[in-house]
């Protein structure tokens, strides 16, 4: 029982560790930078509202857009929006 669920766990994760790989060659292009400078409603409008709102150590707000669904926690996927005066400075997506 033990080894069948040790070939379950492990099966999925090899083969979709290789796709992945074929995936980040692929997306390899920089996320949207359409946005920079754009305001906070231009954002909203465009990604929705963000799962997180905090603040960096420069007092930058940071937005931070989650998958909804993910099979493993981690920040693949995860876009982040950092604003200085109400407008975008930094946007980029974690591969």
């Amino acid at each position: 029982m033990l080894l069948l669920l040790v070939f379950c766990l492990a099966g999925p994760i090899g083969c979709s560790s290789s796709k992945g790989a074929q995936k980040q060659k692929q997306s390899q292009a920089p996320f949207d930078n359409g946005l920079i400078s754009a305001g906070q409603e231009d954002v909203l409008k465009k990604l929705g509202e963000p799962t997180i709102v905090s603040k960096t150590p420069d007092e930058h707000i940071l937005w931070i857009y989650e998958p909804k669904w993910k099979l493993i926690p981690n920040d693949h996927g995860t876009v982040y929006v950092e604003f200085e005066n109400g407008k975008v400075t930094k946007i980029f997506k974690k591969q």
